[in-house]
């Protein structure tokens, strides 16, 4: 390429010697302002046509009018070069239709419309070595269209079909399609397929280096305040949408435990329903009820409500621990008592026998209605995971320096090592090979009940088969009653 043609360059530039042919100049121009693009595009083709040479416009209707009207006022006669064959002017987005194939410019297709016309207006010039002023806003059509890559490949065949033809190009595209920050990399790829490239008005409106210059500096500001936010919005994004699984995530645990919760409440009213069930059939067909009868019922009816409470009682405490209000209320009570009531309510309603080791009495600093639920959920659990008419042991007592170690002891499956945290977690139930009843919310409420008290609870090996859970708490003169809420 011997010569660079920018849209502001009033002569046009040297015509090749003998028989040269190749892209003389393929210079791009972004602008803000169709007037600022037809400034210098007037001057462009008004200095190729007023030196005899031949132009071809491939431009949108309106560029085109503009662009006749800008010749006709540089005294051209726009019809006279028409109907010479030395001006050619054609609508863009017809142009491209006649070489697109399946939304992909067609590379021989290209050559017979573009090449075609270039053959014409060298045909139609008075030049022994025409040169060809050419405009085309093709490029810009297809990347309005959403197909930038098309658009780029059309800039690479016209820098093949000037390896056989000789012409300046000059191509435009409006700033405005280049709005997102990704369009970045898209306009590099532009620019390096021209020789020239021409920045918008704002940029050639500056009169000397200096400005020029300190515009400079403040487009490199911008841009790397551009490439910060983008990487912010990024991390926002990425922060978001883990935030959206962690909320799936959630539904879908919120969904299960409401699907369990419906079937454990669903199983105490089955029974309810069907001991009402049989005292009605007494009364309906039997006309009186046996002490035996009724003492019977009213036991299965005793044995539901309870669970059904046992049910509520949980659910709500779990909604007040998600809440940060669970409240615990200490006052000195006589542990051993409390411990030894639960253990003997278990003998006589689990089938599983409960065996007690500790002192006679024991003073602790406690909730006694909240303890007694740990001490309540270890049985159940412990009774849960045991075989039929397992023993359980529970053992209670106090160190030389005052903790209260209370630990419940079963010979059932035992819990795996990695198993041994997250069974405290919510809606978690213990390792089994058979369904078991709960909402897996026992062993969770026990550690927040526990952590109230100042104290911890975790899950240990016997010396035998199965598991031991162990709770420890201050000792009483140490144990304070400030968390009595949260």
């Amino acid at each position: 390429m011997t010569a660079t043609l920018s849209p502001t360059t009033a002569t046009p530039p040297e015509s090749p010697t003998g028989h040269e042919a190749g892209l003389r100049a393929h210079s791009v121009q972004f602008y803000e302002d169709d007037a600022f693009l037809l400034d210098g595009l007037g001057r462009f083709i008004g200095a190729a046509l007023g030196a005899g040479e031949a132009a071809i416009v491939i431009a949108t209707p309106a560029h085109r009018q503009a662009l006749r009207q800008q010749l006709g006022d540089l005294d051209l006669d726009v019809a006279r070069l028409e109907e010479h064959g030395r001006y050619v002017a054609l609508d863009a987005a017809e142009t491209v239709s006649q070489f697109m194939v399946d939304d992909w410019p067609d590379r021989s297709r290209f050559f017979d419309v573009v090449g075609g016309a270039l053959d014409r207006l060298r045909a139609a010039s008075r030049s022994a070595h025409p040169q060809i002023a050419a405009f085309g806003e093709m490029v810009a059509i297809l990347w309005a269209e959403g197909n930038p890559e098309a658009a780029l490949r059309l800039e690479q065949l016209w820098n093949e079909l000037a390896e056989t033809h000789a012409f300046d190009l000059h191509c435009a595209y409006p700033l405005r399609l280049f709005a997102r920050a990704e369009d970045a990399e898209r306009v590099g790829r532009v620019c390096a397929e021209h020789d020239h490239v021409e920045p918008t008005e704002r940029y050639t409106a500056l009169l000397d280096d200096d400005a020029r210059l300190r515009t400079i500096a403040l487009l490199q500001q911008k841009a790397q305040a551009l490439e910060a936010e983008v990487a912010e919005r990024m991390r926002t994004e990425e922060a978001l949408r883990a935030s959206n699984e962690e909320l799936a995530r959630a539904v879908a645990a919120r969904d299960e435990f409401l699907s369990v919760a419906a079937h454990e409440l669903k199983t105490p009213l089955t029974g309810l329903r069907l001991a009402a069930q049989g005292l009605l059939w007494s009364i309906d067909h039997q006309r009186t009820l046996t002490p035996e009868r009724t003492h019977s019922a009213l036991q299965a009816i005793d044995l539901q409500t309870e669970k059904m409470a046992r049910l509520v009682g949980r659910l709500l405490d779990r909604g007040q621990i998600e809440a940060g209000k669970l409240r615990i209320v200490p006052t000195l009570i006589d542990l051993a008592a409390l411990v030894r009531t639960a253990c003997a309510q278990r003998n006589t309603t689990a089938g599983h026998p409960v065996i007690f080791s500790g002192p006679e009495a024991l003073e602790a600093l406690v909730d006694g209605v909240r303890f007694e639920q740990v001490i309540t959920n270890l049985l159940d659990n412990a009774i849960k995971f045991s075989p039929e008419g397992g023993r359980v042991t529970v053992e209670l007592g106090s160190a030389e320096d005052g903790e209260i170690r209370l630990s419940v002891t079963d010979h059932g499956i035992g819990v795996p090592p990695e198993q041994r945290e997250t069974i405290f977690a919510r809606f978690q139930q213990g390792p089994s090979e058979r369904h078991l009843a709960g909402l897996g919310l026992g062993l969770y409420i026990t550690r927040e009940i526990v952590a109230l008290h100042g104290g911890a609870v975790w899950v240990e090996d016997p010396l035998h088969p199965g598991s031991r859970f162990v709770v420890t708490l201050p000792a009483a003169e140490n144990a304070s009653p400030l968390p009595a809420a949260r």
